[in-house]
């Protein structure tokens, strides 16, 4: 610490990554156990080493270290240092006295400084260590981060009473990973004989940042680190405590819980509350919808999410208000009051990783489905939003899969499916008058997912306020009627139908563009690999259907050329068929169909050249003249 090379002076982003506004030159982290007093504690030293290359990478000259704490103990920082190097010679040194903790719940709080002297290819120097008594996770590390590192090292000295599940997870590898034992080095006061322990290296050199594009779910699945939760516990009497527990137990315990089973035996309290219409309906998916529709209107969801803690289905039900678990598990009891066959299912939100399905953590999940039984299928429900038709969960659920639990027989994992009726359809047909104007109608027709969008995009608009927003568009269109249909009709489709008229002020040459701003207009793919999959979610298709009627006086020039480009395995494409008819009528047929939820790696570069491809064809517009009228 305090020493610079002159490597490190000299070092450029060019050696690395053109594009980086820092690197991390070397960092480490070193992790032992020790007993103090009665207590033992984790002690992570950490060291950073980082050139700044520009004032975008001056932010990555503040630190903000998470502590956590319960209402018996907690963790602290202490030891900080830093160090500005602006050259060889001009060091500045971190006072203390900018060093400032935040307090963000009962549980959290951060300790954060910001460096000083932050100038152009500045170097700055970080040291602190984190004392934890909170033995469970191993603080773990992170290989990677936004901006490129040379250089990234986590090593930890483990007595051989702990012992720990360790997970690589990332696309990088190792170029150092090393064990080996060190006799006689853990000792509690106390206790007859010492324990061994088990010191680890882990390395990684030139580490790539970690670029987060479009159609990704958590970087937590992706970014390259190491993760440590602890799977059992021996002490030096023989007394054995095992963490890792198995869905078996956790199917037990659940059934016992006051916040969990204890909620699923209200059936009898929403006997009398489900009206005597519902338990009438003779067809099961229409009572189950039904039941949906009335638990869904009934809520409002107070936007809180958590499993478990504090569910209170009765109270939550009659002040029409609650959390995630509490109205799912008020829809679930609900289904069951009808006779329906229906499961609670755990899940995680895409920002909030995939949940392991090596051993049960409960912390990875974070949120509660339904999930009814009807026939040979199964329907995965939330009625926490109200735009939200049966069937159709909301974006941020679309995670990969659950863990589907009765509270009677075994739990188990099934898979989140999404619908795949997701469409775009665009009907526009178009006249060309002799005086240069156009008239035409515009019918835009939003399924599945794209309707969910459109309602949510519209919810607080009128009529006008849609006309005008698709005027604004365009430079030279004017909207003369808009009509709107099931707009609160959640079980439909989103029908808009748009009649307009364009203008020119010199129509001697026109161009227009087919695709009415439903165009891409530029790739999400931008970089030049990716080594973790495009995940969009849900399939989905956008089509257009156009066709332009000419008068005698004007002739196309020129048109949007023919297009069929397919993915390997039928799982995208994008069709253009342009044709211009003999009667003086244009037809043009596009198609965009994204027919996978899930895209791995290797399949990147031919996803990335068919949005190329959609999008150069999409900006050619038709070319049209006029001439003299025979």
């Amino acid at each position: 610490f305090g020493e610079i090379t002159s490597n490190d002076l000299s070092f450029t982003a060019k050696q690395i990554d053109s594009t980086a506004n820092a690197v991390v030159l070397y960092e480490s982290g070193d992790s032992k156990f020790k007993v103090d007093n009665t207590t033992i504690n984790v002690y992570t030293t950490y060291y950073f080493k980082i050139k700044l290359f520009n004032t975008e990478g001056f932010k990555h000259g503040t630190f903000s270290i998470p502590i956590y704490n319960n209402k018996s103990k907690s963790a602290k920082v202490v030891g900080i240092k830093g160090i500005t190097h602006n050259n060889n010679t001009n060091k500045t040194h971190l006072s203390l006295n900018n060093v400032y903790t935040e307090q963000e719940n009962t549980n959290w709080k951060f300790v954060k400084f910001t460096m000083p002297n932050l100038k152009k290819d500045c170097i700055i120097e970080v040291t602190y260590t984190v004392v934890t008594p909170f033995l469970f996770n191993l603080t773990g590390w992170n290989f990677q981060s936004d901006i490129p590192k040379l250089t990234s090292q986590y090593k930890a000295l483990i007595p051989g009473n702990y012992f720990y599940n360790r997970s690589l997870t990332g696309y990088l590898k190792l170029n150092l990973n090393s064990s080996t034992v060190k006799k006689h080095c853990f000792k509690v006061n106390g206790y007859a004989g010492d324990a061994n322990c088990e010191e680890i290296i882990y390395g990684m050199k030139n580490i790539p940042a970690f670029i987060e594009e479009d159609y990704m779910t958590s970087k937590k699945n992706f970014i390259s680190k190491i993760k440590f939760e602890l799977a059992e516990s021996v002490w030096f009497d023989g007394t054995k405590k095992s963490y890792t527990t198995t869905w078996d137990a956790v199917d037990r315990e659940f059934r016992t819980d006051k916040n969990i089973g204890a909620q699923f035996r209200k059936i009898n309290y929403f006997e009398d509350l489900i009206p005597e219409e519902i338990k009438n309906i003779p067809n099961d998916l229409d009572k189950a919808k039904a039941v949906y529709t009335f638990i869904q209107n009934h809520y409002t969801w107070n936007e809180r999410y958590g499993i478990f803690k504090n569910a209170r289905v009765k109270q939550a039900f009659e002040n029409k208000t609650g959390n995630v678990t509490e109205i799912n598990i008020s829809l679930i009891n609900a289904l069951k009051t009808v006779g329906l066959d229906t499961e609670l299912v755990l899940s995680s939100t895409r920002n909030s990783g995939v949940p392991t399905k090596l051993y049960p953590i409960i912390s990875d999940f974070n949120y509660v489905l339904a999930k009814v039984n009807i026939d040979d299928q199964y329907y995965l429900l939330d009625a926490t939003l109200k735009l939200n038709p049966f069937g159709l969960l909301p974006f941020k659920c679309l995670n990969s899969y659950g863990r589907a639990m009765d509270f009677k027989n075994d739990s188990y994992w099934v898979d989140i499916k999404p619908t795949s009726n997701n469409k775009t359809n665009l009907y526009a047909s178009l006249i060309l008058n002799e005086d240069g104007t156009i008239h035409g109608k515009l019918r835009r027709v939003s399924t599945g997912y794209h309707a969910l969008s459109k309602r949510i995009e519209i919810l607080s608009k009128d009529n006008d306020e849609i006309a005008d927003d698709f005027e604004n568009t365009f430079s030279n269109l004017t909207v003369e009627n808009y009509t709107l249909e099931y707009k609160n009709d959640i079980d439909k489709p989103v029908i808009e139908v748009f009649d307009f008229v364009v203008t020119y002020d010199n129509p001697q040459k026109i161009y227009f563009n087919p695709f009415f701003g439903g165009s891409l207009q530029e790739n999400p793919f931008k970089q030049e690999q990716r080594l973790y999959p495009v995940d969009f979610g849900f399939r989905k298709k956008y089509i257009l259907h156009f066709s332009l009627e000419l008068p005698d006086n004007y002739k196309i020039e020129s048109i949007p050329q023919s297009v069929n480009l397919k993915l390997a395995e039928k799982s995208g494409s994008f069709e253009l068929g342009s044709k211009l008819n003999e009667d003086n009528k244009y037809n043009l047929h596009s198609k965009l169909t994204i027919d996978k939820t899930i895209y791995n790696s290797n399949e990147y570069n031919s996803l990335k050249k068919l949005f190329e491809y959609t999008i150069n064809a999409q900006k050619k517009p038709i070319v049209i003249k006029k001439v003299q009228s025979k």
